[in-house]
């Protein structure tokens, strides 16, 4: 071939041609002058110049076919290197005849290579290369902060539709140019938006849902032009990321819903954000390749969808290959059921792919949403389905396994004890297919939810297969204010790595577990040992006798708190300056109380000390008048009490214990009263015969330590608290020593009666 047609082989190859984001083409006619290098005449042969600066640029030196590379040929391309070097810092060099390509990287020869690759494989020799996470983060908040306040698109959802629409619009050739007035630029966005996937909608009419969510979106007619201008510049800067060369754009994607997300962590439908890391572990774990077919069947924005297309491209050799449009277009499968999320899983796909979004706006626990997914021939499955169980977490889980091919890998992420808070619907599941690893999460990594990925294999019964189980307990992200979780240190890739040889081999860590599914459907923490101190039993002594007394603790501590610190003596009697005074005076034992020889007892049930009683459903809305009867909550405050009421029922009766679901929080009730009953925070009543004030509330303060590792998402319910065992002074007989328990609170309210 002669040098033209290398040349223009070459350009095809490389797929050099001009773009949004970087000017790039071949030819001898165009001097770097032209292409923004003032003064210099001399013209490259092919060239590929980002826009974005610190981005690699490519520059081409084209011979014939018959020619042998020699040192001018050399120094013809190292001079064009040193004039783009003026701009960018990291570039590469290619010299090529047709046959034989050397590459140079920075200036340096790299290696020969007998074929010429895409450019997105040169660009990937800078594999360091991390993504500005700081600016993406600044660019949303930005964004965030200019449609609240300024545009008043009240809605946080509506916020990132919007945004989410004008990227759309921009990677469909929308022209957002600054100094727009507000009418053009709106009408900008949705002109674009319906023109650009017309040939989509024909294929999927629901693609109309973000048309209506765009239009839909209420907002101010603002006349400031300073902040359209901002919001422009801002989606240009996304924009630019997000259609780079350089990095895959669902690594901006996803900081950019995230971020948004930080704002408001869940939404009305119970949709919980997957953070980026967690999608490229669980992409990994479960063994993806480019010719799987993948589902998620509770999409959110789409980001599994997202970080399996592009994994499963870079796979395939890069965004240029049949292959790559034969994954966006046929491989990636996703539902979700609420609208305005929806439309933004649209958005999201869009923005990142052509030819059709595989998405339907179903309900994932129906047959209509079965049949749907039979008919695409899934492979594989990556979800993180609503936690709540009225969302159907369970359910959707169950239709899922019901609706793939035998033997399909199948992983989820659900709170730590979903499986084990749904026995019956998981024996169910179990009955069918087969629970083959749990990997539970760090705890930062859904705010208030610990949280594990549960990794099925559709179509095969559980019988006794054994539950391989690890923890992951820190994955080496750091927690910036006003930014999120991020990996400052780089620590993840690493950490990442070690994980997916530790799941695939089955060992090598310490914290790998063999569970029976019989007994165990989570990842069992190892539990601290089992400590208490003289504090803890002062608390529920001095609590319990404000409590008695009518004193509001907090009041108290103020009142404390404004003598010591501020020298107020205007809401502090002598007697209690006197109190204060002693305390602050005199020396603080700390005493550890000597449990060595106490014994671990049953709480309730089979061998148990107590009787388990639980209230009636009840709840205290259905109680309209004050009266005289306390209601008995899961609070911890106020002896439980969340209500003095007036009621004619049957009441529970005193000398008891109530335990709340959450926190664990015991308190002991001398009178009658009602308790809150029925599903979630109800509270559970234990009675004995051998039960008083006094050793009530040495039991409490037991009761509290033991339990206080129950929280909102791992409630305590009855069957729970009759596998729970608490450590208790015991006779020789092996009896629980309430003699001693007395005693012990007897001496506390006699040093702590000065305070009431």
């Amino acid at each position: 071939m002669t040098e033209d047609k290398v040349r223009e082989s070459a350009g095809k190859i490389l797929g050099f041609k001009d773009t949004d984001t970087a000017i790039s083409g071949v030819g001898q006619i165009t001097s770097f002058n032209q292409l923004g290098f003032i003064g210099v005449k001399d013209r490259p042969d092919g060239w590929y110049l980002p826009n974005e600066k610190t981005f690699p640029a490519i520059i081409l030196e084209a011979k014939s076919e018959k020619t042998t590379f020699k040192k001018p040929h050399i120094d013809e391309l190292l001079k064009n290197i040193s004039i783009i070097e003026t701009k960018y810092k990291k570039h590469i060099g290619l010299l090529y005849n047709g046959n034989i390509v050397h590459i140079y990287k920075d200036g340096v020869f790299l290696r020969e290579e007998t074929e010429l690759k895409n450019k997105e494989y040169y660009l990937s020799l800078f594999t360091q290369n991390k993504i500005d996470t700081s600016k993406i983060y600044t660019i949303t908040a930005r964004i965030n902060n200019n449609l609240h306040f300024n545009f008043g698109i009240k809605n946080l959802y509506h916020r990132m539709i919007f945004t989410a629409c004008a990227l759309v619009a921009k990677r469909y050739g929308s022209v957002l140019i600054k100094g727009m007035d507000y009418t053009t630029f709106h009408t900008s966005i949705h002109a674009t938006l319906a023109k650009s996937f017309d040939e989509a909608r024909k294929q999927n009419l629901k693609l109309n849902i973000l048309l209506e969510a765009y239009s839909s979106i209420k907002m101010n007619i603002t006349e400031k032009q300073t902040a359209i201008d901002d919001f422009i510049e801002c989606v240009e800067d996304i924009s630019d990321n997000i259609n780079s060369d350089f990095w895959n754009g669902e690594d901006v994607m996803a900081i950019f819903f995230n971020e948004f997300n930080r704002y408001k962590g869940k939404s009305e439908s119970g949709q919980v954000f997957t953070p980026d890391h967690i999608t490229s572990l669980m992409y990994e774990i479960i063994g993806i390749n480019k010719d799987d077919i993948i589902l998620d069947a509770a999409c959110g924005s789409g980001a599994f969808l997202v970080k399996a297309m592009c994994n499963m491209i870079k796979e395939a050799g890069g965004n240029s290959t049949d292959k790559a449009k034969e994954i966006k277009q046929n491989q990636l499968f996703g539902i979700e059921f609420d609208k305005e999320i929806y439309a933004l899983a649209c958005a999201n796909m869009l923005i990142h792919k052509d030819g059709k979004t595989n998405l339907e706006q179903l309900d994932s626990r129906t047959d209509e949403a079965k049949k749907w997914i039979k008919s695409k021939k899934i492979t594989k499955v990556l979800m993180n389905p609503p936690f709540e169980n009225k969302y159907g977490c369970i359910e959707i889980v169950a239709n899922v396994l019901e609706s793939v091919e035998r033997e399909t890998v199948c992983a989820f992420i659900m709170p730590d004890n979903k499986l084990e808070t749904n026995l019956n619907k998981t024996k169910k599941i179990l009955q069918k297919h087969t629970l083959t690893k749990i990997i539970k999460l760090p705890h930062e990594i859904f705010s208030g939810t610990t949280t594990s990925i549960f990794i099925f294999k559709s179509g095969i019964p559980q019988n006794n297969n054994k539950i391989f189980a690890c923890a992951i307990l820190d994955d080496g992200l750091e927690t910036i204010k006003n930014q999120g979780r991020q990996d400052l240190k780089g620590k993840w890739e690493e950490i990442e790595k070690y994980w997916v040889d530790v799941i695939y081999k089955q060992s090598g860590d310490n914290s790998i577990q063999w569970l029976d599914p019989k007994e165990n459907l989570s990842y069992k923490v190892l539990e601290k040992p089992f400590t208490i101190s003289e504090q803890n039993f002062k608390k529920i002594v001095l609590d319990y006798m404000f409590f008695k007394s009518s004193i509001n603790p907090n009041i108290l501590k103020n009142k404390v708190l404004d003598y010591v610190l501020y020298d107020n003596v205007e809401t502090v009697n002598e007697p209690l300056i006197e109190i204060i005074r002693s305390k602050i005076t005199t020396k603080i034992n700390r005493n550890d109380i000597d449990i060595n020889k106490w014994k671990r007892f049953i709480i309730c049930g089979d061998g148990g000390i107590f009787k388990l009683v639980q209230p009636k459903a009840r709840k205290l809305t259905e109680y309209l008048h004050d009266g005289d009867v306390a209601f008995v909550a899961s609070g911890a405050f106020n002896n439980g009490i969340e209500k003095y009421v007036k009621t004619d029922e049957e009441l529970d009766k005193g000398n008891c214990i109530t335990v709340s679901a959450i926190g664990g929080f015991s308190f002991y009730q001398e009178k009658d009263f009602i308790g809150r009953g029925g599903a979630g925070s109800a509270i559970k009543i234990l009675y004995s015969d051998k039960l008083n004030e006094k050793n009530a509330l040495f039991i409490c303060a037991v009761l509290q330590q033991t339990l206080s590792k129950y929280d909102y998402t791992t409630m305590l319910s009855g069957d729970k608290l009759k596998k729970e065992f608490i450590y208790l002074p015991s006779k020789k007989d092996g009896q629980p020593d309430f003699a001693f328990m007395e005693n012990y609170i007897e001496t506390l309210q006699k040093q702590l009666k000065i305070w009431v």
